[in-house]
């Protein structure tokens, strides 16, 4: 009699214990999402990570490792785009043709002096050599600093791309280098060769040659977003959509706790309704096989080919 009453009491205890261990897994679970989740009408910050954790899990897209690659080389080819405020405690995957001259301009004045002393070319040159970098192990043990990334309608940023590199080589600085390195082979690729007085390549032309390219060979310009910043291979606390950003940036300010009154400086920024003329002599097919180069970008950040950028 005795061992049934000990036995039941053992077994009340044990229950007892492992209610109130679930409950202290469930609010400290809790805890977390609330920690990174906006709880008003604001960015759900778990959703969008939810969103990019699914595809990966389905359809991972990953920086492939090259043959004769070490595996340390290949680390630091994972990292190679994350930017490290210390100052801020932040974490950026610094991405072209995505309000990037903005985040670096906000993020310069925090970054450490170095006693290098140039003209930078540009703001993202200087951001890259005064920032700190990361080795991949410091990145994936320390989840105590926010890293995020800021994503932009696929379609609208290759657009982007084309305006501002290859449709004039005079209109930028590395006009000239984008024409050699890119614009050559455009035109080689789409009219059978090249000469000396062949014009800029046309819209079209880029985006055929996207379609017939490797998306490992894009230049960080026009490369998917969820590439260049390796989604399925580090994690990023906060995903920004740059459509939104200048309500969704507060947001992420208060979120990860700098109240400082931070805005962020508007540079080069892009219209929607200007890049949408650049589509008008692309076939609907065309628009599907690039939509299937962008699928990743398009599914992981809730874009559609129909989206109004």
């Amino acid at each position: 009699m005795r061992r049934n009453v000990k036995a039941v009491v053992s077994f009340l205890i044990l229950l007892l214990w492992v209610f109130c261990a679930f409950h202290i897994f469930k609010m400290s679970t809790q805890n977390i999402m609330n920690q990174t989740s906006v709880q008003t009408s604001g960015v759900q910050w778990s959703s969008r990570r939810e969103a990019i954790i699914q595809i990966c899990q389905t359809n991972p897209i990953l920086l492939r490792m090259p043959l004769l690659r070490s595996k340390q080389m290949f680390n630091r080819d994972l990292m190679f785009n994350i930017v490290h405020i210390k100052n801020l405690n932040l974490n950026w995957c610094l991405v072209p043709k995505v309000a990037s001259t903005s985040i670096s301009s906000f993020i310069l004045p925090h970054l450490p002096q170095t006693n290098i002393t140039k003209d930078w070319p540009t703001v993202h040159d200087e951001v890259w050599q005064r920032a700190g970098h990361l080795h991949l192990s410091e990145y994936l043990s320390n989840n105590k600093t926010p890293s995020f990334l800021i994503t932009r309608h696929p379609f609208a940023r290759i657009a982007s791309a084309f305006r501002n590199k290859l449709e004039n080589r005079t209109r930028s600085l590395d006009g000239e280098y984008f024409y050699q390195q890119y614009s050559k082979k455009i035109i080689r690729f789409s009219r059978g060769g090249w000469r000396q007085n062949k014009s800029e390549p046309t819209f079209t032309e880029f985006v055929n040659f996207l379609i017939n390219t490797d998306i490992q060979q894009y230049d960080e310009h026009w490369q998917p977003i969820a590439l260049r910043c390796r989604v399925c291979q580090l994690p990023f606390s906060h995903i920004l959509h740059y459509e939104n950003i200048s309500s969704e940036w507060p947001q992420f300010l208060d979120n990860v706790g700098i109240i400082r009154n931070m805005e962020l400086p508007w540079e080069n920024k892009g219209g929607g309704n200007d890049l949408k003329k650049y589509f008008e002599n692309v076939s609907e097919e065309q628009k599907l096989q690039l939509f299937g180069k962008f699928i990743s970008d398009f599914k992981m950040f809730g874009y559609t080919p129909q989206y109004a950028f």
